[in-house]
């Protein structure tokens, strides 16, 4: 076998950014950032999405942590929400037809804070003055006249009842049981003694004179209660025309002032039908009173909750459409709650006691989620793909809404809902609900895909000056000059691993620097400079490399077994990056392949145990592919191999040491040795051809680290796939040493060929 090869240069493994790029000295010379770097996919679907008013257009931004999806789309907003008109105020009153369904109000923003303010000043000048004209001596003298005349009617109803009475032979008696009927002879009453003694013919004749009586009497109590029912209806409608003149004269601000809203106009109407039909608990109310002399409960207040107004969503401080940004979404949270209060060991609740959600807080505007919060919440995801669907918000329990008990409380009336709702979360997620809801690409059909990377052109490049100003500004940093600006592009580079991009993961970029400018201070620099932010990766690296020191050790006092030198036949050293949470650094490791006879194939020790990921196992497929095209076309191949990464004890992944482990299977068949200073990556195809790999610059310090240790001999190097020349970021003490050809790296040119 023969390799194509090309040694590279020292230009080649790292691509710096001249800070002469830069127009200006230090940051303070340039205005801050104002636009978004790399994300112009991105702002075009969110302008699109915000301001398309149609159905179901509500947005997915889908991209990685730290890309700038929050901070864009509240710029974004910022500018979106100050051409909208501001929402109406949203209010709940007491429906007095029907208590338990209290009535949704919407009036314009400010007039909800009025309306409450207006009808609470009502109710307390209600109970106030009608007290008042209720103690007035021309309503004391009108209710005696009336009462007065009623029983003037009353007492000649019964005159007249005591006439017939005598002329039918009897005397009526007023008793706590009714009215008694007595026989009379000759002016006096009769005994029973009398009574019983006279002849069957005179006692058949006074019984009936008394049943006569008896229907009198009972005509007359007929037109006693008329009476009395005649009396409390003048007393009833004279208390309402006391109250009406109250009533009517305070009555008149409110509606001349609400008189173009229609629901408001209903609510005061019936609200003042309600009043003067319950005009009694607005008067003065008496002390009752205990048997026990001395001893008094306290004064019952009537209650009046029923007048108040519960103002749930208050724009009237607003400007424009609100944007409200929830951090909590619960499904309380979300929706709304009805609270309670306890007493006497009952839970109670009214129509005051509901609270608005961020549905109903956004409506009219904007509401921010992150879709990660909104699945971890029970409920909360169908609640709000309802509200959605429905364009309407139902406030009410959620044990009630899915039926877990079934006690009387209230059922608020639906709020209705015009919203923008946009869901934040990484591109695994969109996937998985557009995959597996249905409904979810009904209602969310704006997908904002946020991109990671982007090309390093000369006008991204010079405009991370001003994104460093704008957080220099914000946080009151120091100023960078062009060659601390000039490392962050550098690094930024190598963040995705690509000389021709640079990453928009700018959470990251910005810790940078964050740790840059901190350790400028701490060397009393006014100005953070390039060393400074090549001091804070140094101190970050430092950090997190506690785990690489280790395998560092392991493999120095031959622990870990590496050779990085001489030549060994079935051996060579494959190069791996090892990732633990947010760090990654690059090791060699050593791969073996033991053959003999049989017709078992290529087998995958790995694979056999469980160890192996599906990906590698690809890998090692593929070669047996490539084994056959090259080698059996004329007869069948008979072959039996084991590959194994030696001392490995947990999960292999990738396919990146394809070509490594087909080197040192083709060593261990042929015999021929391989120069264990050499440390080989890239993946291999079943035609032969070298493919990029990825973690390109992890693994070569990983292995030029092992032989810095060790001593450079000049020898030692790395062989990589030539598409990942584009990828070389190498750190500055890799890139110095590998210049003076301590530690070359060479690159397969494309194809891995025959030399028969």
């Amino acid at each position: 076998m023969s390799i194509d090869h090309l040694k590279l240069s020292t230009q080649q493994l790292r691509r710096t950014c001249d800070p002469a790029t830069f127009p200006f000295e230090t940051t303070a010379d340039v205005a801050p950032l104002e636009e978004v770097i790399g994300q112009d996919r991105a702002v075009r679907a969110i302008e699109f999405g915000l301001d398309i008013s149609s159905s179901g257009f509500n947005l997915f931004l889908a991209g990685h942590q730290g890309t700038g999806k929050t901070t864009i789309l509240k710029r974004i907003l910022a500018r979106f929400t100050e051409d909208r008109p501001t929402p109406q105020d949203i209010v709940y009153v007491h429906d007095f037809d029907d208590p338990d369904s209290p009535l949704v109000l919407e009036l314009p923003a400010g007039m909800g804070a009025r309306l409450r303010n207006d009808v609470h000043e009502l109710v307390e000048d209600l109970k106030e003055r009608i007290p008042k004209a209720f103690e007035g001596k021309e309503y004391e003298d009108q209710q005696r006249t009336t009462a007065e005349s009623y029983q003037q009617k009353k007492q000649d109803l019964l005159e007249q009842l005591e006439e017939q009475a005598g002329e039918l032979g009897f005397q009526i008696k007023s008793t706590p049981m009714g009215f008694r009927t007595i026989p009379v002879r000759d002016g006096e009453p009769l005994t029973q003694e009398e009574y019983q003694g006279m002849d069957e013919e005179d006692r058949k004749q006074v019984d009936a004179r008394m049943e006569e009586l008896q229907a009198k009497i009972r005509a007359v109590m007929s037109d006693v209660k008329d009476v009395d029912h005649d009396l409390k209806e003048e007393i009833r409608e004279l208390n309402r025309q006391v109250a009406m003149n109250v009533l009517g004269t305070l009555m008149l601000d409110p509606k001349r002032c609400y008189k173009k809203l229609a629901g408001v106009m209903e609510y005061l109407r019936k609200l003042e039908q309600d009043v003067l039909e319950n005009i009694e608990q607005f008067r003065a109310q008496e002390e009752p009173q205990l048997p026990i002399p001395g001893l008094r409960l306290p004064k019952q207040e009537p209650d009046l909750t029923r007048y108040g107004i519960n103002l749930v969503v208050d724009n009237g401080a607003n400007e424009g459409a609100p944007v409200v940004i929830e951090k909590n979404p619960t499904y309380a949270n979300l929706v709304g709650r009805i609270e309670r209060r306890a007493q006497f060991g009952a839970l109670l609740t009214d129509f005051t006691m509901i609270r608005a959600g961020s549905l109903a807080k956004a409506n009219g505007g904007y509401l921010v989620l992150e879709v990660e919060d909104v699945l971890r919440n029970p409920f909360a995801y169908e609640a709000l793909k309802r509200a959605l669907m429905n364009k309407e918000v139902h406030i009410e329990d959620m044990a009630e809404r899915y039926g877990l008990f079934s006690a009387a409380t209230l059922r608020p009336r639906p709020i209705p809902l015009d919203v923008k709702v946009c869901l934040i979360g990484n591109l695994h997620y969109y996937h998985l609900l557009f995959a597996f809801d249905e409904t979810f690409r009904e209602i969310f059909k704006v997908k904002v895909d946020f991109d990671y990377q982007t090309e390093r052109a000369d006008d991204a490049v010079v405009k991370f000056g001003a994104f460093v100003k704008r957080l220099v500004t914000k946080e009151k940093l120091q100023h960078f000059d062009r060659s601390a600006v000039a490392a962050i592009v550098d690094e930024s580079s190598r963040l995705v691993e690509d000389q021709q991009k640079v990453s928009l993961h700018f959470g990251e970029v910005n810790d940078l620097i964050r740790e840059a400018a901190y350790w400028a201070r701490q060397d009393g620099a006014d100005v953070v400079r390039a060393g400074h932010v090549e001091r804070a990766i140094e101190e970050s690296e430092f950090r997190s490399s506690l785990s690489r020191e280790r395998v560092r050790e392991l493999i120095e006092r031959d622990i870990l077994l590496i050779d990085t030198d001489g030549q060994k036949t079935g051996q060579i050293n494959g190069l791996a990056v090892h990732m633990l949470g947010d760090y990654l650094f690059g090791r060699p490791t050593r791969i073996t392949a033991a053959v003999h006879l049989g017709r078992e194939g290529v087998l995958n020790i790995e694979r056999r145990v469980r160890m192996s990921h599906g990906t590698h196992d690809k890998g090692v497929l593929i070669l047996s592919g490539f084994l056959g095209e090259r080698f059996a076309q004329d007869q069948p191949m008979a072959l039996s191999a084991s590959l194994a990464f030696e001392q490995s004890y947990s999960e292999i992944a990738g396919d990146s040491a394809s070509s490594t482990e087909l080197y040192v299977l083709l060593s261990a068949l042929s015999g021929a040795p391989i120069r264990q200073w050499i440390a080989v990556t890239g993946s291999v195809n079943q035609r032969g051809e070298i493919q990029a790999i990825g973690g390109v610059n992890y693994k070569i310090e990983g292995f030029f680290d092992i032989c810095s240790r060790r001593g450079l001999t000049g020898d030692q190097g790395v062989i990589i796939p030539r598409s990942n020349v584009q990828h070389l970021m190498l750190q500055d003490a890799v890139e110095h040493e590998l210049g003076e050809d301590l530690f070359p790296v060479v690159v397969f040119v494309r194809y891995l060929r025959s030399a028969v």
